[in-house]
């Protein structure tokens, strides 16, 4: 089913016959309900391929089935027909049709209509859900917020078994008598409205999984559907379930929000609302204390329940207005031809891309079944030059550093397959073709595409190309990926490892002192005589290496080169820390640093990692500001733990952590899984976010308070060495500073 202008569509195809590949020797069982036909199809081994067309998708399933138990080997059986049928035509994310149809209530249906490409964008209809429930395992309340070109409007329904409530002065609130009441609200407010798309803050794993496990219960299905179909959560082992949904999409706010780079400390929706909005919830209170005035509200005043839930549907919608994230998501759909929840599957784009193109060079790709694993790649290069204090440094940056490696060798799998034709050598001895490849040129495209995107400030675009270029390597790095062959990340991480290796050798040959390097950066100190200009040095650098690649990159592999090192910024101070856990080496992935704006840039350490609580992050940003500053850091740090013994910091000691899984199906159990499994002993709540303090029996929930902390603990694992770090390149340390163990001194 697909959205227009005016409305759903659906698409019938009586015509089409799905199709996968065999060997052209092969022997099929008698009886397979498929026409054989022969192609000018080879595998990558150059062996004859035949087709196997089916009239229907069970035939296909029973045929499939019948080859597997004939030891049959398939090609490309994996791929949905529905995929193949986008994909063969070149058709991604929109389309234009043409043909007849007849208008089946608000649905047009269209029967064997001709598609072509197209640049078409949907406005779309989106519908905010959340629910408030109850210790008792019951819903008190069902809220939504449409918001759309077809439908804005919200509306809120509350239970009131006792009738004392039965209608209300707000045309948005409604009373109901029951559950199944509110459930009967839910559907027909959301086939009323019909939405593309249900949003919501843990939409799936929460809100539908209640609403759906309730109507179970009560004996009601949720056909919101269009066309009526059933609500499906499809289940996957320790990851989150999928929302199937005929007709719609469904999209979980703090996944989409992942998905689209966005980094938040605290996750939770007030947290977030406030960082993006700068409002609050209507109920601050978190754990218990939330709870506890649900059900006093439930209780006691309607009213006001009615509002939180509305207010929170309301937030949900204003987030995913104020990050432009759906339009994001839309942008990676119609670029890469997926749903716009699902463009997050890397791999699944790169099939949309590769596979027809590669039918159109004459072969066919392997089952993702049939690629072996292997042994991880080794990654980009990282290094430190030694641990210290330093000034005037300048970072230049490799633009797309993979996507230009890809370019300007020709790497991607249909070239490797064809290396022995006009064969292009590699700095690490891996050949690829010159003449025949694939990717090469569409990344050509998109660098264009999102050159003209930056041009019209079209930054959902141009962010998206950059998604998708930079995804190329993961997924031909991977095994879940068809295309997997080893020396395909072997050949761009060797390289960028060869290029990073140049860019320092030759910045060293003209007497710079390269610092740092990292992938695809070097961070540069700049010489005395430039430090007057450092823009203008900085900006020289960048193009003196560019102008080294072209040369040598021609000279010695005959291939123009894609690299731009770029400048992209200065420090005016630098710190590369020692590494905590082998004296005298220089740590990497770690440094501080002081922007000319005055701002500090810090990375890899306590103040940018979301398991550090917020004193911790409080503390290193300011210590660094006061040791960029030249201040005397000694009575400050001494300062500063004398008012956190004396419980001045109490409210910064919070942990808040995220569970990747059900806390059960951690190993050994982390406190943050110690936590969730305290507040819900037998698993049924499913918990990943908690919030927690360290005290001196362990980590305990915050909705089991007031607690006793554990000063000492924030002290040992999180402030020594964060001065530590500072200090370790002098004779002194945490315990010189304040001149002995800390517990002995207040």
């Amino acid at each position: 089913m697909a959205i227009g202008d005016r409305g759903p569509i659906l698409l019938r195809f009586t015509n089409h016959q799905p199709v996968f590949f065999i060997p052209s020797d092969a022997t099929i069982p008698a009886g397979l309900n498929a026409q054989r036909r022969a192609l000018e199809l080879c595998s990558y081994d150059g062996k004859s391929i035949d087709g196997l067309y089916f009239p229907s998708m069970a035939a296909l399933r029973h045929g499939l089935r019948r080859l597997s138990d004939a030891k049959i080997r398939t090609f490309e059986s994996d791929i949905g027909p529905e995929d193949r049928f986008l994909m063969e035509r070149f058709i991604s994310g929109s389309a234009s049709l043409n043909g007849s149809y007849r208008q089946n209530g608000i649905i047009r249906e269209y029967e064997n209509p001709s598609l072509k490409p197209s640049n078409y964008r949907p406005s779309l209809t989106t519908m905010s859900l959340d629910i408030e429930t109850g210790q008792d395992g019951t819903i008190f309340s069902i809220a939504m917020d449409i918001s759309g070109p077809r439908n804005n409007s919200r509306q809120v329904a509350v239970r009131d078994e006792g009738g004392g409530r039965a209608a209300s002065l707000s045309s948005t609130v409604r009373f109901v008598a029951d559950e199944t009441a509110l459930l009967r609200f839910f559907i027909d407010t959301t086939i009323g409205a019909d939405p593309d798309v249900l949003i919501g803050w843990h939409v799936i794993g929460f809100d539908l999984a209640f609403l759906m496990k309730r109507g179970r219960e009560l004996g009601v299905a949720l056909r919101i559907g269009r066309r009526g179909g059933t609500l499906r959560l499809i289940e996957r082992p320790g990851l989150l379930p999928i929302a199937d949904l005929e007709g719609r999409l469904v999209i979980d706010g703090p996944v989409a929000l992942r998905g689209a780079f966005h980094k938040f400390s605290d996750w939770r929706l007030g947290a977030v609302a406030e960082e993006l909005l700068g409002r609050r919830k209507d109920i601050e209170a978190d754990g218990a204390g939330k709870v506890e005035e649900i059900e006093r509200r439930f209780r006691e005043d309607k009213d006001a329940l009615a509002r939180y839930n509305l207010e929170d549907a309301i937030l949900v919608t204003e987030i995913f207005h104020s990050s432009a994230v759906l339009n994001q998501m839309l942008t990676r759909s119609l670029i890469t031809g997926l749903p716009a929840n699902q463009v997050h599957r890397s791999v699944a784009a790169f099939d949309r891309f590769f596979l027809p193109r590669l039918h159109r060079k004459g072969y066919v790709a392997p089952n993702q079944s049939d690629i072996a694993s292997a042994a991880p790649t080794a990654g980009g290069k990282v290094f430190s030059s030694g641990a210290g204090l330093f000034d005037d440094v300048v970072v230049l940056d490799f633009k797309s550093l993979y996507p230009a490696i890809i370019r300007t060798f020709h790497i991607d799998p249909y070239s490797l397959i064809k290396a022995a034709e006009h064969p292009l050598d590699t700095p690490v001895g891996i050949q690829f073709s010159r003449t025949e490849h694939i990717l090469p040129a569409y990344l050509g495209e998109l660098m264009t595409r999102r050159a003209k995107a930056h041009a019209a400030s079209d930054a959902p675009l141009a962010q998206a190309i950059k998604i998708l270029m930079n995804s190329m390597y993961g997924v031909m790095g991977s095994t879940a990926c068809r295309f997997y062959q080893s020396e395909l990340p072997e050949a761009i991480t060797g390289i960028g490892r060869w290029i990073l290796d140049m860019t320092t050798e030759h910045l060293s040959s003209w007497g710079y002192k390269v610092l740092y390097g990292d992938t695809d950066s070097v961070f540069v100190k700049l010489k005395t005589e430039q430090r007057q200009y450092p823009d203008k040095a900085g900006g020289e650098l960048a193009n003196r290496m560019d102008e080294y690649f072209r040369e040598i990159i021609l000279e010695k592999f005959k291939v123009p080169s894609y690299l731009e090192l770029e400048y992209e910024k200065r420090y005016v101070k630098l710190f590369l820390p020692l590494m905590r856990s082998v004296a005298g080496e220089a740590a990497v992935k770690r440094y501080a640093a002081l922007l000319p704006d005055g701002d500090l840039e810090i990375k890899g350490m306590e103040f940018v990692r979301s398991d550090s609580t917020p004193l911790a992050r409080e503390f290193q940003y300011e210590l660094f500001r006061r040791y960029f500053a030249g201040e005397d850091l000694k009575p400050w740090i001494r300062d500063m733990i004398k008012r956190l013994n004396a419980g001045e910091f109490d409210e910064k000691l919070i942990y808040k952590r995220r569970l990747s899984r059900p806390a059960r199906a951690y190993k050994s159990l982390p406190p943050h899984a110690r936590v969730a499994m305290m507040l819900d002993p037998d698993g049924s709540l499913d918990i990943r976010e908690v919030a927690y303090v360290m005290t001196p029996t362990g980590p305990l929930p915050m909705e089991k308070g007031p607690h006793k902390i554990d000063y000492n603990h924030y002290i040992e694992k999180q402030i020594r060495s964060l001065v530590n770090d500072v200090l370790a390149l002098s004779d002194e340390s945490f315990d010189t500073l304040i001149g002995g163990k800390q517990l002995d001194l207040f």
